[in-house]
């Protein structure tokens, strides 16, 4: 099912089980804002080159911030396969972690997990925008703890297995 994005305010993070996809690249970018704005502690995200297509605008750097220092708890960690393209690109989003050092975390994707084609962003372990094969199609949904507990377990298991991003880390 795709949603009529002017619907998206209704969308509660954490009570409305609803999947959808959002197919256009603005949909996919509103609805990223949207989750973020309504994220009170954690942000977990994995992607390739930090999608700017998504990320890198005004409305995601100001919720991603207003997350940052909304509470000394809040934890946003952040997986790339390529920080470099992040990094030479001038992501926004860069720049707000060179401000709030320590609150916004960039780390490699462990060699291990290298094939992984699959990007997602789950927000405070409830909601989840996932893509599956590398497009701008994405599968949303603001409260499935069903498929995001898999999904989570393999985020913290390749983030405890990560470093720091040297490319993103010189940045900053």
């Amino acid at each position: 099912m795709t949603i009529n994005m002017k619907e998206i305010e209704k969308y509660i993070l954490g009570e409305t089980d609803k999947a959808f996809t959002c197919i256009a690249e603005e949909d996919n970018q509103q609805v990223a804002v949207a989750m973020i704005q309504q994220t009170e502690l954690y942000l977990d995200i994995l992607s390739q080159d930090f999608d700017p297509e998504i990320y890198d605008n005004q409305a995601c750097y100001e919720a991603i911030e207003k997350l940052a220092l909304r509470s000394r708890h809040s934890r946003i960690r952040i997986l790339l396969h390529d920080g470099k393209k992040a990094a030479q690109r001038g992501h926004q989003i860069l720049h707000l972690a060179k401000h709030l050092s320590g609150l916004i975390q960039f780390r490699n994707i462990p060699n291990v997990y290298k094939d992984r084609t699959d990007t997602f962003m789950i927000a405070d372990r409830i909601g989840i925008m996932h893509r599956t094969d590398g497009i701008l199609t994405a599968k949303v949904n603001f409260k499935n703890w069903p498929k995001i507990k898999p999904i989570l377990k393999d985020f913290n298991d390749m983030w405890e297995e990560s470093e720091p991003n040297p490319e993103v880390r010189s940045y900053i």
